[in-house]
This record gives structure tokens, C-alpha cells and sequence, in this order.
């Protein structure tokens, strides 16, 4: 090896070895590992508010109300347009990876270096760090949530009035948007819970449950028909239970007399529900609303973007219902025969 490159090799390693010790220096030595957010654990169960903050605003400001978590939505620019319940287990698993989490060794206390971490104030706008803060009645807790470690998912956390960072013991899920943590899907209902849905735009036709349990019948079927398949209507109940919305948008958001109708719906839940759910397009996206909801509640007061995909299949006309055997036996006109009046009595 020439002079030159054994240098550039010792270089490189005392360059490496600077790198972590910066990571290192200064941190207490502890034999055992402490608690994050010490007392944090005994009152969980009291947390009403999770408010999750990052450089680019509020994340999330989830507050409990009764046995519900909602939060508030933002739009695009950044104005408070109403409140939308959270994904509840999404916050409760947020909520046991703070209580649990421990730090297990300590890293940097400058502040030069807390971006190596993801550490940084969320006053810095390079900053990528999340930062946290739980409150109950009397109580509160903030951490800074930073990078995953590059072993593992554990992340680096970092109590904003400390200077001392940490790697915890603990992989930390955040997320990502405003909208990422709503809950899903749109409607609250299972697709056992629909009772009879009605197409009332262009060839109607309605499925229905003869009682709780069985299968989703076609009416004015006839014994001529046969279905394409056995679980054809009862796609269509599962199909509108599984809609999950790409963006939620005030009612006020789209004129949507100007959208392109796809298909509308008029659904009856063995709960006593009922509602009309209408599906539009826009050059290539989809958009849902709920009209005539009784009762009415958080699920009614919006306008839902979905996946395009997902407004199709629920554009079904009876045709799609049916094999195309049956379609066709279905259609035929009903043949004549010549009678024979045979010998006439003696």
C-alpha cells in the first residue's frame, strides 16, 4: 500500500472515529436504563390530549371527548376547516411506546449535533424531528421524537429542555400527514350491519337481506336468472363498508353540481340508519358524500376523495349481477306450440 493511500485509509477511520465520539462525548454513564417520560405510565389512562408538531406546523391535536378522540383538520393551506375522529388504536399504541419507552444510552448534548440525530428544535426549519406532548388534568409531557437508529427501529428521543439525547428502547410510529391517523374506513359500519341498499339513479335495482345473517337477495329476481356468482350482491355491501378516503374536504370545497355522476346509493342498516351516498368524478378522481343521514353524525359532514377505482365498483347495473346465460334465457320470448285436439268423440 503507497504512503499516500495508507494516509487517506488513517484518515478516513480517525474521521469515522471523531463521528461517534461527537455522537457520545458528554453523556452520563448509567448502569440502568430510566424511563423516558418517568410517572407517564400511572397516568395514561387519564391522557385527554396528544399534540404532535413538527417544522411545517401541527400534525396532529387529538383531544378526548367522552369515549371518542377527534382532531383537528387542516387543508392545504393551513386553515382549521372542522374536526374528524382518530384512528384510536393508532394514538393508544403511540401512547404505550412513550409510557414504556426507556433510554438506554446516551448520545450528544451539543446542539451542533443534534441534527445527525433528527434532534433538532422544531424552531429550525431543517428540523426533522417530531415533538410530542401528552397532557392530562394537572399533567403534562414533551418529548422530541428523532430518527430511527441505523440498527433496528428504536428511536432517538430528546426531552426539549434537556440538552442531553438519548437512544431509546423503543420503535416509535408518527405520522407522515394530517390525514394519515383519521379514521378509517369512511362509513362506521360493518357490511353485515346493511340491511337493503337501493340504486336510485339510472336502471335502479335493490339488494336486500331477507334477515339478519343471510345473504343479500336481488329483487323482481326470476326463477330464470341465475347469479354470476354466489357472492355477487354481497360484494357490493363489502365493497361500500371497505371505502377508505385519500382526502377529507369541508362540504364546502367542490361545486358538486359540476362533477360527473357516477352512481348514487340508498341504504338502510338493521341499526335503524339510513343514508344516500352519492359518488362523483373528476377527470381522474372520485369523490363521496352522504346525503339524507338519519341519524346524522361525524361521518355526514364531509366530502370524502377516494380512489376512482372504488366508485366503479359500486357503478353496477343488474346485468352485473347476472350470468349471462340467465341474461339471455331471461330475454327469450316464451315459445308457442301447436295443440293437438286429437279425434273427435264418436
Amino acid at each position: 500500500m503507497s504512503r499516500a493511500l495508507l494516509i487517506l485509509v488513517l484518515a478516513a477511520i480517525l474521521a469515522c472515529g471523531a463521528g461517534y465520539w461527537l455522537l457520545q462525548e458528554g453523556g452520563p454513564s448509567q448502569e440502568e436504563s430510566q424511563l423516558a417520560l418517568p410517572l407517564l405510565a400511572e397516568h395514561a389512562t387519564d391522557v385527554d390530549r396528544i399534540t404532535l408538531s413538527n417544522a411545517n406546523g401541527v400534525l396532529l391535536n387529538a383531544q378526548r371527548e367522552n369515549d371518542r378522540w377527534q382532531t383537528d383538520v387542516y387543508s392545504d393551506s393551513g386553515e382549521l376547516v372542522g374536526r374528524f375522529p382518530v384512528d384510536h388504536e393508532k394514538l393508544a399504541s403511540l401512547l404505550q411506546a412513550l409510557a414504556q419507552a426507556e433510554l438506554v444510552e446516551p448520545k450528544t448534548r451539543k446542539d451542533s449535533n443534534y441534527h445527525h440525530l433528527g434532534l433538532q428544535d422544531i424552531s429550525a426549519n431543517d428540523s426533522l424531528a417530531t415533538l410530542v406532548t401528552l397532557a392530562s388534568k394537572g399533567q403534562s409531557w414533551q418529548v422530541l421524537v428523532g430518527n430511527n437508529s441505523t440498527i433496528g427501529n428504536d428511536r432517538y428521543l430528546r426531552v426539549p429542555s434537556q440538552a442531553q439525547a438519548w437512544l431509546s428502547d423503543r420503535a416509535i410510529n408518527l405520522p407522515l400527514t394530517n390525514s394519515e391517523w383519521l379514521q378509517q374506513p369512511i362509513l362506521p359500519f360493518d357490511e353485515s350491519d346493511f340491511s337493503s341498499i337501493t340504486r336510485v339513479d339510472g336502471t335502479s335495482w335493490q339488494i336486500f337481506r331477507a334477515s339478519a345473517g343471510e345473504s343479500f337477495v336481488l329483487k323482481d329476481q326470476l326463477q330464470t336468472q341465475a347469479l354470476k356468482y354466489g357472492g355477487v350482491l354481497d360484494a357490493i355491501a363489502l365493497n361500500l363498508a371497505g371505502i377508505h378516503f385519500e382526502q377529507l374536504l369541508p362540504m364546502t370545497f367542490l361545486d358538486w353540481e359540476n362533477l360527473t355522476p357516477m352512481v348514487t346509493l340508498d341504504v338502510n342498516t338493521a341499526y335503524g340508519h339510513t343514508f344516500r351516498v352519492e359518488i362523483a368524478q373528476q377527470q381522474d378522481s372520485a369523490f363521496l358524500r352522504i346525503a339524507n343521514a338519519t341519524p346524522t353524525d361525524y361521518w355526514a359532514d364531509w366530502i370524502y376523495q377516494i380512489p376512482k377505482f372504488n366508485g366503479e365498483q359500486l357503478n353496477k347495473n343488474i346485468e352485473d349481477f347476472l350470468a349471462i346465460e340467465a341474461q339471455k334465457e331471461a330475454k327469450k320470448p316464451i315459445p308457442s306450440y301447436p295443440i293437438d285436439e286429437g279425434e273427435s268423440p264418436q
